[in-house]
């Protein structure tokens, strides 16, 4: 659009230039000045934009057009009506670029200042004998006219840019909670709205992406995805807008984007949605294709200031929207797909390789155990032994089996691992454990494993960098993460702190986990590892 601009800014001023000097035998030097200044600053402005470096910010280049016009109205008297003319071009393409109420602005001091006449000698506006002075004020309501006529242009010139912005800056690729996100961020900066709300259908496990002016965008808790699923759902398949008035205030308070009337039984609903969201005024737009509706998009304003053109360019641009929010979803089942085909190729070999060792030596330690008399002080050690390999060997087959049926699983599998390891560890090495963790602990099946080989590699550091005698596991859930802290007594059992260390393979781990872990001194003597895992 700036390019559209700077060559009818040209032509403009050229075609001006050519008609005045055509129609006026004498043009005195102010005149000629004010004409070849705009010709050549129009010329200037048009090659900076042919080039990308445009040389006026924002709504200045606009600002000038007018001023050149007034300029030329005021030291021409004729063709006055053909100079009024020219203030159309700054006027519309201003109101499109940066909104109405600017074109408005414009052609406000634009007419008034044609309509002041600096030099009592000139008629700054043109007259017309059958007309009378009433062409005067026809010509001035020409102006704010133009503005308001470019409303439609406007609205089309938001959806462009909105569509341009999502296709050039989002990738579908990174995942649908990602893509949400970062998308519900640039439609609020794009809207210039203080919240909004993606809310997609929480029985597929889709989520609920908002974004504020404070917090950016971020995944709204299960419970304010619920509330607005079920206030949204009120609404049905129709795009409306709601502005919270007074008691006293007679306007309507609700309007449907398709003209339709409202039932007023929305009103308590809507009321609640702009509670639970903070804001005075609402634009819900469903998203809807296929006669099928996938969710919602709500734009929230603090002020009543909601524009009815944030509400059509955001319909417009549906489609899009939808496309985009599929192709994420497409590639997150894609992703499920592969990983569930991958678990289930892993358990196959496992089973057809490495459980069978594992058997061989639960088989020889049975076959041990029964050739050993039962009074002999031996027996109970190959009988313990045996236990733990037979536990070892039943953790084996249900890690199988869950990768084999490709199932998610988890659920509580974190705290009874923790603790046969603990148990293991303590027999095989007989260093005293102890574990303080929750009955359950609900967590996926990767961080259930992740966390697993990390208190596994600490245990195994201990044993061999230590003289410790006691190991302290404390695991616990909190504020959207796992945290496992690892103490052991080897700065006591010594009487001085053991020598720092830094495990590359544990950051590593964590690190790739998107957690931390900080190794701190106990009263300057035991060693302490604290990791803290995002679930």
């Amino acid at each position: 659009m700036r390019r559209f601009s700077a060559g009818l800014r040209v032509v403009t001023a050229l075609m001006c230039s050519m008609l005045l000097i055509s129609s006026k035998p004498a043009i005195d030097l102010d005149a000629g000045f004010t004409m070849l200044v705009y010709i050549a600053w129009a010329g200037v402005l048009m090659w900076s934009d042919a080039r990308e470096r445009p040389l006026v910010p924002g709504l200045a280049a606009y600002w000038l057009d007018v001023a050149w016009a007034c300029a030329m109205m005021w030291h021409f008297s004729v063709g006055n009506m053909m100079l009024m003319l020219a203030l159309v071009h700054p006027v519309v393409l201003a109101s499109i670029g940066y909104g109405v109420g600017h074109g408005l602005l414009l052609a406000a001091v634009a007419t008034l200042a044609i309509a002041v006449d600096p030099d009592v000698g000139r008629a700054p506006l043109p007259t017309a004998e059958r007309l009378g002075g009433a062409a005067q004020y026809l010509l001035l309501v020409l102006i704010p006219a133009a503005a308001l006529l470019a409303r439609p242009m406007r609205a089309l010139h938001r959806r462009i840019a909105l569509i341009d912005e999502i296709e050039a800056g989002l990738d579908p690729r990174r995942g649908l909670e990602p893509l949400c996100a970062e998308l519900v961020e640039r439609l609020r900066h794009g809207t210039q709205a203080d919240v909004l709300a993606l809310v997609l259908p929480s029985r597929i496990g889709a989520p609920a992406a908002i974004a504020s002016r404070e917090d950016g965008g971020f995944r709204a808790r299960p419970e304010v995805h619920q509330a607005l699923e079920r206030l949204l759902a009120q609404t049905g398949t129709q795009a409306l807008s709601f502005t919270s008035r007074r008691w006293w205030d007679p306007r309507a308070r609700i309007r449907v984007h398709a003209g339709a009337r409202a039932p007023r039984t929305l009103v308590a609903p809507l009321e609640e949605l702009a509670r639970l969201l903070d804001v005075a005024g609402l634009h819900i737009a469903p998203l809807t294709r296929y006669d099928r509706q996938h969710g919602h998009i709500v734009i929230g304003y603090q002020g009543l200031r909601a524009h009815r053109q944030d509400l059509r360019a955001l319909i417009d641009a549906m489609p899009e929207l939808l496309r985009v929010i599929e192709q994420a979803a497409l590639v997150d089942q894609l992703q499920d797909e592969s990983a569930s085909h991958e678990r289930v190729r892993i358990g196959r070999d496992l089973h057809d390789s490495a459980i069978q060792p594992y058997l061989g030596l639960k088989y020889a330690v049975e076959c041990v155990a029964m050739r050993i008399p039962a009074e002999n002080p031996a027996r109970a050690e190959v009988d313990a032994l045996a236990e733990l390999v037979n536990a070892e060997v039943a953790s084996l087959r249900e890690l199988i089996s869950g990768l084999r049926t490709g199932a998610r699983g988890g659920d509580n599998a974190l705290v009874p691992a923790v603790r046969r390891q603990a148990r293991r560890f303590a027999l095989l090495f007989g260093i005293e454990v102890e574990v303080e963790c929750p009955e359950s602990l609900p967590s996926s099946r990767a961080l259930a494993g992740a966390l697993f080989h990390l208190l596994n590699e600490t245990l195994n550091n201990v044993r061999k960098h230590t003289q410790a005698r006691h190991v302290r596991i404390a695991l616990h859930g909190e504020d959207g993460a796992v945290t496992l802290r690892v103490v052991d007594d080897s700065g006591s059992v010594t009487g001085r702190a053991a020598p720092a260390f830094h495990p590359h393979s544990l950051h590593e781990r964590v690190a790739e986990l998107g957690g931390s872990l900080t190794i701190s001194r106990r009263d300057g003597l035991d060693t302490e590892l604290l990791f803290r895992i995002p679930t």
